[in-house]
């Protein structure tokens, strides 16, 4: 009898496993997440890097640069501490080795994660990067592209990834023109980054109508702005769907009115933008799918603080003039995938 009860909690054991490495290979989250200056403490002379060095006016020590990423960490697996993320999007990194701290120095390590950063113009040396599980995903190649062409500015990272079910996915990593010297002064860049990233997503479902497009990123503009709404053509997934036409996931929320940043009110900057292949009812069981409800903005109390006017705003980690040591200026994005092909 003991033998037999042994054999039953063995198989039983193998069940769970089987079902749960089923799971992970069914349904995956992906999500963006703009780190707000998450630089190292040594001076690159090719980079606009001297607010965060252990001589600025806030020092920027080693002590606050390993609270920093332990933080963003801590957020990125609070999004799902069972499965965690198989794609992350990051901004505002200023370099590979900042992200592979990230990966290989906090509880992300558990991830088993590999990180993609290219240097872009950007005149403060940030840029885009991305990880991405690599029990989950396939890495099948990336490149980073100009977003304009009149101005420095940040790249728009591709990367080619495959899921488990040998579905593909397209993703496009943004940060784009900020609002600095007024909204109104800076659209037309926003415009032109837009624009970019169009003719990038044109160009890949011209080769395949029902591409896997995933475009994240901080856009310094919300979802109803021309940038987005106009330029790139990016809809409301409220519309009748259509595989190669864009859909932002964030438009249902921004007209409630919530918000990932805070300045004097909540502002949606940080979206998730698919393309129609991924949205549509007819092929579900057939292929990657994004689940409704479609997007969710993490937003957790320890994440939050509350500011002089009342109000609770994200908990960033500086100012130009006094550290806080919180996690961001920006909350995350994520949405979850199935694939039950």
């Amino acid at each position: 009898m003991r033998h037999f009860l042994l054999s039953v909690i063995l198989i039983l054991g193998l069940t769970v496993d089987l079902h749960a490495q089923k799971a992970k290979e069914n349904q995956f989250k992906i999500a963006f997440y703009n780190t707000e200056n998450l630089f190292d403490t040594i001076d690159d002379p090719l980079k606009g890097d001297n607010d965060f060095l252990p001589t600025s006016k806030v020092a920027w020590t080693s002590d606050r640069y390993n609270h920093k990423i332990l933080h963003i960490a801590k957020v990125l697996v609070a999004i799902d501490s069972l499965n965690l993320p198989a794609v992350i999007g990051l901004a505002e990194v200023e370099n590979i080795a900042v992200l592979t701290d990230l990966i290989n120095k906090t509880p992300l390590r558990k991830g088993n994660y590999q990180a993609i950063l290219e240097e872009g113009s950007d005149p403060r040396g940030i840029d885009v990067a991305l990880i991405f599980r690599k029990d989950v995903m396939h890495y099948v190649g990336h490149k980073a592209f100009p977003a304009a062409l009149t101005f420095n500015t940040r790249s728009i990272l591709y990367v080619k990834l495959m899921d488990a079910k040998k579905d593909t996915f397209h993703i496009f990593v943004n940060h784009w023109k900020s609002r600095e010297g007024g909204s109104n002064e800076t659209e037309t860049k926003r415009i032109e980054n837009a624009a970019s990233l169009k003719h990038l997503t044109d160009s890949v479902l011209a080769r395949n109508s029902k591409a896997n497009i995933v475009i994240m990123g901080d856009f310094n503009d919300e979802p109803g702005n021309k940038s987005l709404a106009e330029t790139l053509g990016a809809l409301k997934p409220d519309q009748k769907i259509t595989p190669t036409g864009l859909y932002n996931l964030m438009y249902l929320r921004f007209l409630n009115g919530e918000g990932t940043l805070y300045y004097k009110d909540w502002d949606l900057f940080d979206q998730i933008i698919v393309s129609g292949n991924l949205l549509s009812e007819k092929k579900h069981g057939k292929g990657a799918t994004i689940l409704p409800p479609y997007s969710t903005i993490f937003k957790q109390d320890w994440m939050l603080y509350k500011n002089k006017a009342g109000d609770m705003a994200p908990d960033r980690t500086a100012s130009s003039k006094e550290y806080f040591g919180g996690f961001s200026d920006h909350l995350p994005v994520y949405v979850q995938v199935t694939n039950d092909k």
